[in-house]
């Protein structure tokens, strides 16, 4: 039989086993990663699996890959608060996280990007020479379309936006076939085919962010933000972040990205 002060020390016990095992199992829970689907599912894998397998083997933690399927889906995630750990985004779903979801970033790619309205016919000059006419970019809120809805905000004079496309990309594999007459895509990209004339460009914005759920604490935020800069000098993950498309993760404060979460009321309004 127990005595008291035995069953005492007996309860005790379990009691500490109990939490070291929900402990344990706690730690044990996998990290969430979404990126901003910019990229076909099976593409995009290949873009940020490396990153989710760097980040796993630095953490020591299981860091789980979430790809969406579109733009229309990742946009309902988000507003319906589906739990995620980490979101890699470019400037106006960053700053809606963080200013409506409380997210927190902690890097972002050095180089600021914009986004530029190309087209191969001489004959158009400038963004109203397109009113009325067919212009590519991927659905709403990628950046590019934001920033078409922003330049056509006068329901009577607009361009007729084909959102269709599945990736920067498959926009300007549109104006080759025709389908279009112009597509809104990322200046760098744009540069890269002499054949076509830039007729406007967006405003230069800072480029992708990697930022944190509100849920994640500080030490484990500062762990992860440890080894995404590590990468700028670590040569034998240089992979990871030439599939990125990024040269240099610097620490990043919210204040760059305000502002930007207003581009997304062109194509919502209840927040």
């Amino acid at each position: 039989m127990l005595t008291a002060t035995n069953n005492f020390i007996f309860k005790c016990a379990i009691g500490l086993f109990a939490v070291a095992t929900f402990s344990t199992f706690v730690a044990a829970q996998p990290l969430q990663m979404v990126a901003q689907p910019i990229f076909p599912p099976d593409q995009a894998k290949l873009v940020y699996q490396p990153l989710a397998d760097y980040l796993s083997t630095r953490l020591n933690r299981d860091v789980q890959l979430v790809i969406p399927r579109n733009f229309q889906e990742h946009w309902l995630a988000i507003k319906n608060d589906t739990a995620v750990d980490l979101a890699i985004e470019e400037a106006p779903l960053t700053d809606f996280r963080v200013n409506y979801k409380n997210f927190i970033p902690m890097v972002r790619a050095e180089n600021s990007i914009s986004y530029s309205l190309a087209v191969l016919d001489q004959v158009y000059a400038t963004r109203d020479d397109l009113v009325g006419l067919p212009v590519a970019t991927m659905p709403a809120p990628s950046t590019g379309y934001l920033v078409l809805a922003r330049w056509y905000n006068n329901p009577l004079s607009q361009a007729q936006i084909i959102s269709n496309a599945t990736s920067w990309d498959e926009a300007v594999q549109q104006i080759w076939a025709g389908i279009t007459e112009a597509a809104i895509i990322p200046t760098r990209l744009a540069e890269d085919y002499p054949q076509f004339n830039i007729i406007d460009t967006s405003v230069e914005m800072p480029a992708v962010a990697i930022s944190a759920s509100p849920e994640l604490d500080e030490q484990l935020r500062a762990e992860i933000t440890a080894a995404l800069i590590a990468l700028n000098d670590d040569a034998d993950n240089f992979a990871v972040i030439d599939e990125l498309d990024v040269k240099t993760f610097i620490p990043v404060s919210a204040n760059e990205y305000r502002g930007y979460a207003e581009w997304l009321r062109a194509i919502s309004s209840d927040f």
